[in-house]
């Protein structure tokens, strides 16, 4: 169960390969907007997937062209991914503010992912819950709060879903729970029923190599670089930084003996190996907001390469992007 090696990679693209499968209905699914896997033969065998976390779209800071450019890159390497899957803050932001912002967001969001004919599997963040940081101004009865503006527009039945691709198995968690009065709208943390659900799903998918995608970190070491606690008895670590229930998922994690854990939110590249599980914590898109590298970490994404035997290989992309005002690191 061990990963293979983990490295940060700025190597010049490839020239893309052969499209592996686009039948009718991944293409008409795109063109919808509906972003949906027509899956291939599960037979088991390697493959490789992009993990790409924190894109944060938005009209400024030259997003949708950064975002076009990362698009590029993953479509040029050699050999070519099976699919993209997101790791949630996909826009920047419907969570504070208008319907009619929230709607443009999305729809720019949606237009830019139909230029890839890779499919994508969608994970939700902060940023993609409409109204949760809205004070007031978004009331809860609005059709679209919450999550379901969301699944609506990525065509999610639900934000926490599994599906199964060439012997691996895929849970996607909605890890970000509504907390009006602490000033951000959310904090990290599975609900109870996810928690059930999940226990359940990984119990179905037995012994087969797993991997969990959510988007704030169940455990994270790079919380420690704003923490200073001298004044204090105790370390407190912000809920809205990593999950507030750490524990009772990383049972479930070790009961069901999961591979790779893989999340963003930091927008900073970590990697943490407890009890067989791998945490990788993804750099961001975006980098930081599209003004340039956060905290050293280049705008990037994740390319992993996985094979039957529940062994993969992990590098970090920098694809190169160059903000438009670049600022210091931070």
């Amino acid at each position: 169960m061990m990963s293979r090696r983990f490295v940060v990679s700025e190597s010049s693209m490839t020239r893309r390969d052969v499209l592996r499968w686009a039948g009718a209905a991944t293409v008409g699914a795109a063109l919808a907007g509906r972003h949906v896997v027509a899956e291939p033969s599960q037979t088991p065998h390697a493959f490789r997937f992009v993990h790409m976390a924190d894109i944060h779209v938005q009209p400024e800071r030259r997003a949708g062209e950064g975002f076009r450019a990362a698009l590029k890159a993953v479509h040029a390497l050699d050999p070519r991914p099976d699919f993209i899957l997101t790791g949630g803050d996909l826009v920047m932001d419907v969570a504070g503010t208008g319907h009619e912002r929230a709607d443009m967001l999305f729809d720019l969001y949606s237009r830019l992912c139909r230029d890839s004919d890779i499919p994508f599997r969608q994970c939700v963040g902060n940023h993609d819950i409409f109204g949760w940081h809205s004070e007031g101004r978004v009331s809860p009865d609005h059709p679209d709060y919450g999550t379901k503006m969301a699944c609506d527009r990525l065509g999610l039945e639900k934000p926490t879903y599994s599906f199964d691709h060439r012997g691996w198995h895929f849970c996607v968690v909605n890890d970000v729970l509504p907390n009006p009065g602490d000033g951000q709208g959310y904090h990290g943390g599975i609900a109870d029923e996810d928690l059930d659900w999940l226990d359940r799903d990984l119990a179905a998918a037995g012994n087969r190599p797993k991997v969990l995608c959510a988007h704030i970190p169940i455990i994270s070491v790079v919380v420690f670089r704003r923490m200073d606690a001298r004044d204090e008895d105790h370390m407190r670590i912000p809920r809205h930084w990593m999950s507030r229930n750490a524990g009772p998922i990383l049972k479930l994690l070790n009961k069901h003996r999961v591979n790779l854990v893989l999340t963003g939110h930091q927008h900073q590249n970590e990697r943490i190996l407890l009890d067989g599980t791998t945490h990788v914590g993804q750099g961001a898109v975006c980098g930081a907001w599209w003004k340039g590298a956060h905290l050293g970490n280049r705008e990037g994404f994740g390319i992993l390469d996985v094979h039957p035997d529940g062994t993969f290989e992990h590098r970090y992309h920098a694809y190169g992007w160059q903000a438009e005002s670049p600022t210091a690191d931070g």
